[in-house]
């Protein structure tokens, strides 16, 4: 079964990945990603607050599993979408992709309550093999980036560094509160914009030139 959905992954179609539907889909779910782990994330003071310990110890643990599972497969069909119009079909990038929608999942369901010790450390788990696994499979695409557009693979792996560098600081800053992660969100999809505009944004605006010469 696993094999097949990474099957499936592998053999996207480009063209369907760039028609108008996926593109305003693409579009939807980098503004959505942000604004809804807002929301979520200032229920309670996220300087008090994570997004876990809104979700398991103060009420809200279906709008977590909610927020998780969306943000998860909003993001992997946003970034899988980049891999497949970049024409980017390195396997071990999409199944660590897949990996990272599977560990987000699993953060969410999974319960971290103090009467639960074993489930609370799977938990823990769970989140930081997403940020690794996520971010691994962003850095093997830069990495291929840099065959296509040397500028834009190093503008890239910049962004990318602000990203996890920006979490980690603002991590020990505060300590574990809900602050670094609005803030590896925020700054996560900002990145992916930027990156989807440098990769594709040159490539439609010559189609639309080609379209009215």
């Amino acid at each position: 079964m696993k094999k097949k959905i990474f099957e499936k992954i592998h053999h996207i179609d480009r063209e369907k990945m760039n028609r108008d539907f996926f593109r305003y889909l693409a579009l939807f779910a980098i503004i959505f990603i942000p604004l809804y782990t807002y929301l979520f994330g200032t229920r309670e003071s996220p300087f008090d607050y994570t997004l876990s310990m809104i979700g398991n110890k103060l009420g809200y643990r279906l709008n977590f599993i909610i927020w998780g599972t969306v943000t998860g497969l909003l993001l992997t069909f946003f970034i899988i979408r980049l891999y497949v119009l970049k024409s980017f079909k390195n396997r071990r990038a999409r199944k660590l992709l897949i990996w990272s929608l599977i560990f987000l999942v699993l953060t969410v369901v999974i319960p971290a309550v103090e009467t639960l010790p074993v489930l609370k450390r799977l938990h823990a788990i769970s989140a930081v093999a997403f940020a690794l696994s996520l971010t691994a499979s962003l850095y093997l695409f830069i990495r291929y980036l840099s065959e296509i557009n040397q500028r834009v693979s190093v503008k890239s792996m910049w962004m990318l560094y602000i990203v996890i560098g920006g979490s980690l600081g603002l991590f020990f800053l505060f300590g574990n509160t809900g602050v670094f992660e609005l803030f590896f969100f925020f700054s996560l999809s900002i990145f992916l914009l930027l990156l989807n505009k440098w990769l594709l944004g040159k490539g439609r605006a010559s189609q639309e030139a080609g379209k009215t010469a």
